[in-house]
């Protein structure tokens, strides 16, 4: 990501375009075969307490000293998931701590295809994750937070008493300032299975407070055909499966759910991602890769469940919970939330490959200094408001022609989506072309524009590129 020199609006002119930009009839939202990506979100299992005995998939079979699996039955208890029982269970990547930590032996127990018939069902007919981890080393809170904004704002700890006054941007900023639908489906309005909730920019917002909903809600939606773009479901607590509530009812809760979706005209463009928050305190044998102070965690199921999906396939692919924002980033073409999605991987290898072709990159880049074109006054916004736009120069890289879309997201000081500016077009092979992105009614102030480019592929082109502009009266 390329740092500008912060610029005067007012000092710079029109510069022409080096070539033509037309509009193309085609933008990669259209040549998407995915429209609707849903993720469901489940508490407290890993995948060898799910999966750990799933033909093919990396299980409990490989087990240092003292550990000791054993198949449950009966009811359980809930397991000390706190980010000392952690790292205590971790013990610097021996991942020998789990009973100490416990003082358990249940943490080493497993289900199996004859406990939750219909999660291996899925497993069996769609593509299952053996290599997907938490994003943080600890409870729900901080991996809500990674799964809707890939950063927790340093918190690491859930905490019931955490107020809404969070200043990060999220997925929610990103298609909020795109014009995707989206909506977040939770018993609660705020805390630990509803981190939206928490984020100032929504809970202070009520656009965008009226998309946190409750999870009966998305049925509700579903039917009378208003399923949003981007839906996040979370169970209520006899649903979701976080011990000591029952594993059965929750999976019949999905079942239910992911049955609706697949009885309904949006299965056939709809990709369903189901996993879970955290590791419960359950035993996972694979170490977890460390790529910051937080996590990764330990590993949790995801399933992919689509009529895109591989069928019966385990990807074996290193991810994390803010890949789910990658995937999401690279079906609508949206920019980045933070370092950590932009790095991640976009588990795209579980797609079919009819449809991965669509994500297949194609090759484009940046080229010279982006120009300010215009800082007019506002026609709306009152004093001190400006129409502000400015030009980066693109070049086709490919020797054949791409219908081109940008995306440039205008973000304030919290790095938070104010407006999306989308440009649509067709750029000839090895020819440069600037490209102009306007933004209305902004008041003075330092912003950043950060850009990605999709092809009609739908796939994100290059590195974005973030420009921080100080908006300036003329002098």
């Amino acid at each position: 990501m390329k740092l500008l020199p912060l610029l005067p609006l007012f000092l710079l002119l029109l510069v022409p375009a080096t070539q033509p930009f037309l509009a193309a009839p085609e933008t990669a939202a259209d040549a998407n075969p995915i429209k609707h990506v849903v993720v469901i979100i489940q508490e407290n299992h890993t995948f060898d307490n799910y999966f750990g005995t799933f033909p093919g998939a990396s299980g409990v079979q490989n087990d240092p000293p003292g550990v000791t699996p054993f198949h449950l039955t009966g009811s359980i208890v809930d397991l000390c998931h706190s980010v000392a029982c952690a790292h205590a269970a971790y013990d610097g990547g021996k991942m020998d701590g789990f009973l100490k930590a416990e003082g358990s032996n249940e943490t080493f127990g497993y289900y199996d295809g004859s406990d939750i018939p219909y999660y291996w069902g899925l497993a069996e007919n769609y593509t299952l994750f053996d290599n997907y981890f938490t994003s943080v080393m600890g409870p729900s809170l901080p991996n809500h937070l990674y799964l809707v904004a890939a950063q927790g704002d340093g918190i690491a700890e859930s905490d019931v008493t955490q107020q809404a006054n969070l200043n990060i941007s999220t997925i929610a900023n990103e298609l909020e300032g795109a014009n995707d639908s989206w909506a977040y489906y939770s018993p609660y309005t705020a805390g630990n299975e509803n981190a939206l909730g928490l984020v100032s920019s929504i809970a202070n917002n009520a656009t965008m407070k009226a998309n946190l909903k409750p999870t009966e809600a998305f049925l509700t939606d579903l039917q009378a055909g208003k399923m949003p773009d981007v839906s996040y479901l979370a169970g209520n607590d006899t649903q979701n499966e976080h011990p000591p509530y029952s594993v059965q009812s929750g999976e019949q809760w999905v079942e239910s759910t992911v049955g609706a979706i697949q009885a309904s005209p949006y299965w056939s463009s709809t990709a369903i991602l189901i996993t879970w928050d955290d590791y419960g305190g359950w035993y996972d044998h694979v170490v977890p890769p460390q790529v910051d102070k937080y996590g990764d965690g330990f590993r949790v199921p995801l399933l992919m469940v689509s009529p895109f999906a591989k069928h019966g396939y385990i990807d074996h692919t290193f991810s994390d919970h803010t890949s789910i924002l990658k995937f999401m980033e690279r079906v609508f073409g949206l920019p980045p939330v933070t370092q950590r999605d932009a790095g991640a991987s976009d588990l795209m290898d579980a797609l079919e490959p009819s449809y991965s072709a669509h994500f297949t990159d194609d090759s484009l880049s940046l080229r010279g200094t982006p120009a300010y074109l215009s800082t007019v006054a506002a026609s709306s916004g009152g004093l001190n408001a400006f129409d502000p736009s400015v030009g980066l120069t693109y070049v086709n890289n490919m020797n054949h022609t791409l219908r081109v879309v940008f995306y440039a997201a205008l973000r304030n000081g919290l790095n938070q989506t104010l407006q999306v500016s989308t440009v649509s077009g067709i750029l000839d092979p090895g020819v440069s072309v600037q490209i102009p992105f306007a933004f209305s009614s902004q008041p003075l102030g330092v912003y950043s524009i950060c850009v990605v480019v999709a092809t009609s592929k739908g796939v994100s082109l290059s590195e974005p590129f973030r420009l921080v502009p100080e908006l300036s009266a003329s002098p």
